[in-house]
């Protein structure tokens, strides 16, 4: 009797293993706090900003059906740490006096050997121009720039298939349907390859236009980082045609970053990019700075300046994109800001 006890006991115990293998459950809870002391001088006169900047929380898991086939899902929000509303570098929403902001990434689907298929709220120029960007969501962010044409961030309403990782290549799509308004929909094509420590990427963007009378908004995106022992090196180019639907509306922008390893904490960055319009007097220019100490991998503290150069008929920001508090300055103003920083994240994971 004993034996047979031991023996079905067993039998269970080997089940149930099976079972949680075949059927894991893993939750993250993760979250991400960037405040900033900035000084922006606006091209007309200097005024002083306490900015959250892109702060996030969120959660993200999968449920494993069976080896190889998961269900994986996220849910990300914007937070605003001076709940003043409105200008927290998470997209702009009208929340005065909350944390909580607007939805960021965020997403249910299925991942296998077919590849991965989400549905929710994704990144578009995410995509590729924080790739090599040295200063995502801090001041002199290349999105100041590459952004401001039209190409959104994040985009609503998306599916996206990322396909198998093949020898370094990776391949993505990302659709967004037009909803009951003729000819307004999105797609992205995105492509990497990763070889010894380099990546090499390239973009490609449609963006209809609502009115059958305007032209749809194309863009394409090469970029390219490296790492060199203590150093990495990045740049890209971003081509615009027919920029909110008007025919012969054309932006070229270029890119150029690099930073160094300095002692065990250290890291020195700079960024210079430049933005060519087809118009007359629509031209800008941005230069950033910064040293970032690392306290550990969770903490950092960095300061920053930047500025941007703007021709007579355009007025990019320097302080913009992820970062909270955007000044705007008037047409041909050449704004800079020197900014104060802390950056502190968690992620604590659960098996279920």
């Amino acid at each position: 009797m004993n034996k047979r006890i031991l023996c079905v006991a067993m039998t269970t115990l080997a089940l149930f293993t099976v079972s949680h293998t075949l059927h894991a459950n893993e939750l993250s809870l993760y979250g991400l706090g960037h405040v900033s002391a900035d000084s922006v001088n606006s091209g007309e006169d200097t005024s002083q900003f306490i900015a959250s900047n892109s702060s996030r929380f969120g959660l993200k898991g999968f449920y494993q059906l069976n080896e190889g086939f998961d269900i994986i899902y996220q849910y990300e929000t914007g937070v605003d740490l001076t709940a003043q509303g409105g200008n927290d570098g998470n997209g702009g929403a009208e929340s005065s006096g909350q944390i909580f902001t607007k939805g960021r990434e965020s997403y249910v689907g299925l991942r296998g050997n077919f590849g991965t298929v989400l549905l929710g709220h994704m990144p578009a120029l995410d995509q590729w121009a924080n790739e090599f960007n040295f200063f995502a969501d801090q001041v002199g962010d290349l999105g100041n720039l590459w952004e401001a044409s039209g190409i959104p961030g994040r985009l609503d309403n998306v599916v996206y298939y990322q396909a198998p990782s093949f020898e370094g290549l990776n391949f993505a799509l990302t659709y967004s349907p037009e909803e009951g308004v003729d000819g307004a929909d999105y797609l992205i094509l995105k492509s990497d390859y990763t070889f010894s420590d380099s990546k090499l990427g390239f973009a490609f963007v449609r963006i209809g236009q609502a009115q059958p009378s305007l032209e749809n908004h194309t863009a394409y995106a090469i970029t390219l980082q490296t790492k060199v022992d203590k150093f990495i090196f990045g740049g890209g180019m971003q081509a615009e045609q027919n920029i909110q639907g008007l025919d012969g509306n054309d932006r070229i922008s270029f890119d150029i970053g690099a930073s160094v390893i300095i002692g065990e904490k250290g890291v020195l960055k700079a960024q210079y990019a430049i933005s060519n319009g087809d118009a007359d007097n629509t031209d800008a220019s941005q230069f950033a700075i910064g040293y970032d100490y690392i306290i550990d991998e969770n903490n950092i503290v960095y300061l920053a300046f930047a500025s941007t150069q703007n021709d007579a008929d355009v007025n990019f920001s320097v302080n913009g994109k992820g970062h909270g508090d955007k000044v705007t300055p008037l047409l041909g103003n050449d704004p800079y800001v020197i900014s104060l920083g802390l950056i502190a994240k968690f992620d604590l994971n659960f098996a279920l």
